[in-house]
């Protein structure tokens, strides 16, 4: 995720060097809209998760697993 939005927003801020007034922008607009997505997905998101974690979830959500990897009999061991 992080290169990638590397890559594509210097990607798009070559198309600033166009002598064409249209294409300087979409490069720019499309770089800048770049970088703040990414900056969001490594700010803003797990902080909105971590915030939410008490309030969306509840005794509902939280089943018993299907089957138990670990026996009992290792868990009383350690």
């Amino acid at each position: 995720m992080f290169y990638t939005s590397i890559v594509l927003f210097f990607g798009f801020a070559v198309f600033m060097t166009s002598n064409f007034g249209g294409t300087v922008a979409l490069g720019g607009l499309v770089s800048v809209t770049l970088l703040f997505a990414m900056l969001a997905n490594l700010i803003l998101l797990p902080s909105l998760l971590i915030s939410l974690e008490d309030t969306m979830s509840n005794e509902k959500v939280m089943k018993e697993p299907k089957f138990n990897i670990i026996s009992e009999d290792a868990e009383k061991k350690s």
